[in-house]
C-alpha cells in the first residue's frame, strides 16, 4: 500500500507541476514566431468557419494531418474568428502538455531516488529553455512529435510492441520528420516480433484501422491525396543548404539560403546531405543492430541492462539527421532533447545533455532573436524575410552580434555532443566483442530435470 507520506507527496508534486505551467504560460503571452502564428491563426479559422474536411483547402496548410485536430479543437473552444486571432497564442497550452508529460515520463521510468528527487530530476526539463523554447517562446508543437516518439520508445522497452508501433504511427502523422527514427524503432520491434509474430500482424492491422481513421474527414472530402502531396514533396520544399539550422552545413555555405542543387565533386549538396547521413546512422545504429540480432537468435527481448545502449542510439539518430542534411530547420533537433536528457537521468551523466541543451538553444534564439530588446514587431516580417533570402545583412540591433550565437561555434557545439556521444555509444557496446559473438555457433540450452 502507498503511505500517507508518498500520497501527499505526490499531491504536492502536482500541485507544483501545475503552478509552473501556469507561470510558464503566463511569462510568455505574447511570444511566437510571427510566421508560424500567422498560419495557426488563418489555419484554425478555416477549420473553425468552413470545417475539418476543409483544412487542406489552404495552399498554406503544409502540416501532416494529427495537429489539424488540435487546431479543430481550438477553434470551437475559441468559438468565433475574432477569438481566434485573440486568443492564439494560449494555442501552446496543449504542446506545453506534451513538454510536461514527456519530462516526468522521463523521471519516472530511468529516474532514481524517492518522489522529491524524481521531482528534482524533473525539473532538469521543465526549467531548462533549451527544453522549452520550441514551445513557450517560439510557439512550435515539435514536442508533440518528440513526446509521442519517447512515448513509442518507451512501450517497446516495456514489451508492447503494439502500442509502440501506434504511439510512432501517431508520431509521423504530427511531423514527417519523425521518419528518421523507423530504422532503429524496427530494431527495438523486431526481438519482439519473432518472438510472438501475432504481434506484428495486430500491429499492422491496428495501424491501418487507425490511419483510416485519422485520415476519413480528408477521405470523405476529397483532400487526401494533397496530404500524400504534402508527405511526399516534404524533402524538397524548401531546398536550400539550411533552414537556419546550425550544422555540418555552416562550415561549408556562405549563406543558408544557397540552393542545395548546387555542385560539388559533380555531386549536389543535397545528395552529399544525405550520403553522410546515411553513413553516420549506419555508424551510430552498429552496435544496436547487433544487438537486435544477438537477441534474436537467442530469443530474448531487450531488458533493463539494454536501456543506455538503446537511448544512446536513438538519440544520437537525429543529431546525425539534423547535423548532415540539407534544408533542415532549427528546430528538427528537438526530438533528441527527451532521449539524450533520459539517458542522462538514467546514467547520472549530464554533460552531453547539458551541452545538447544550450546549442539548441542558442540556435533557436540565434534565429528569432525573441530576447534582444528590438525584437522585431509583425509589420516588419515581408521586409525582413526579403532582407534574408536577399542575404543582405541585418542591422545589428535585430541580430545577436555575440560570439557565442555564431553559426559555426554552434555548430561545433553540436559536432562534439555527436562524436562524444558516438564514443561512448562505442565504448559502451564494445561492437568488436559483439561481433565476434555472432560469428560463434549458438550452444544449446541443457535440458533441467522435472
Amino acid at each position: 500500500m502507498v503511505s500517507a507520506e508518498a500520497s501527499y507527496l505526490d499531491r504536492v508534486h502536482w500541485l507544483l507541476y501545475v503552478l509552473l505551467y501556469v507561470l510558464l504560460l503566463s511569462l510568455t503571452p505574447n511570444a511566437g514566431f510571427t510566421t508560424d502564428v500567422i498560419c495557426w491563426m488563418g489555419w484554425a479559422t478555416q477549420i473553425g468557419v468552413h470545417g475539418l474536411t476543409t483544412a487542406y483547402e489552404l495552399d498554406s496548410n503544409n502540416y501532416n494531418p494529427l495537429y489539424q485536430y488540435v487546431l479543430y479543437i481550438y477553434a470551437k473552444l475559441a468559438g468565433s474568428p475574432a477569438h481566434i486571432a485573440t486568443y492564439i497564442h494560449w494555442l501552446k497550452a496543449f504542446t506545453l502538455l506534451f513538454d510536461f508529460g514527456g519530462a516526468i515520463l522521463v523521471v519516472r521510468y530511468f529516474g532514481y531516488g524517492d518522489a522529491n528527487q524524481r521531482f528534482i530530476l524533473s525539473l532538469l526539463f521543465l526549467l531548462n529553455i533549451g527544453y522549452l523554447y520550441d514551445t513557450v517562446v517560439w510557439e512550435q508543437v515539435d514536442a508533440i512529435l518528440s513526446t509521442l516518439l519517447f512515448v513509442a520508445l518507451l512501450q517497446a522497452l516495456r514489451q508492447r510492441s503494439v502500442s509502440s508501433a501506434l504511439f510512432y504511427l501517431l508520431a509521423v502523422n504530427m511531423k514527417s520528420q519523425g521518419i528518421m527514427l523507423l530504422p532503429p524503432m524496427l530494431l527495438l520491434w523486431a526481438p519482439q516480433w519473432w518472438r510472438a509474430p501475432r504481434q506484428l500482424a495486430q500491429s499492422v492491422v491496428l495501424g491501418v484501422a487507425i490511419q483510416l481513421l485519422i485520415l476519413a474527414p480528408f477521405i470523405w472530402s476529397g483532400t487526401v491525396v494533397r496530404i500524400a502531396h504534402i508527405v511526399y514533396d516534404a524533402a524538397s520544399y524548401f531546398p536550400y543548404a539550411s533552414l537556419n539550422c546550425y550544422n555540418g552545413w555552416a562550415w561549408v555555405i556562405r549563406a543558408f539560403n544557397e540552393p542545395d542543387s548546387l555542385l560539388f565533386w559533380g555531386v549536389t549538396y543535397k545528395r552529399w546531405g544525405l550520403l553522410s547521413f546515411l553513413l553516420a546512422s549506419a555508424v551510430v545504429l552498429l552496435p544496436l543492430g547487433l544487438a537486435t540480432i544477438q537477441k534474436m537468435r537467442t530469443r530474448q527481448l531487450f531488458e533493463l541492462a539494454d536501456y543506455e545502449l538503446v537511448l544512446l542510439s536513438l538519440g544520437l539518430v537525429p543529431l546525425a539527421c539534423c547535423f548532415f542534411n540539407t534544408q533542415m530547420h532549427e528546430r528538427y533537433w528537438h526530438p533528441a532533447l527527451l532521449l539524450l536528457g533520459a539517458h542522462a537521468v538514467l546514467t547520472r551523466r549530464y554533460a552531453l545533455f547539458g551541452l545538447f541543451s544550450l546549442a539548441y538553444f542558442l540556435n533557436l534564439e540565434g534565429s528569432m532573436n525573441y530576447l534582444l530588446p528590438s525584437y522585431f514587431p509583425i509589420e516588419w516580417l515581408d521586409e525582413i524575410v526579403k532582407m534574408r533570402m536577399a542575404n543582405y545583412p541585418l542591422p545589428n540591433a535585430l541580430v545577436h552580434t555575440s560570439l557565442l550565437f555564431e553559426p559555426k561555434l554552434v555548430a561545433a557545439f553540436f559536432a562534439a555532443v555527436l562524436l562524444q556521444g558516438t564514443w561512448q555509444l562505442y565504448r559502451l557496446a564494445r561492437p568488436w566483442t559483439a561481433w565476434r559473438q555472432l560469428r560463434q555457433p549458438l550452444r544449446p540450452v541443457p535440458s533441467v530435470p522435472a
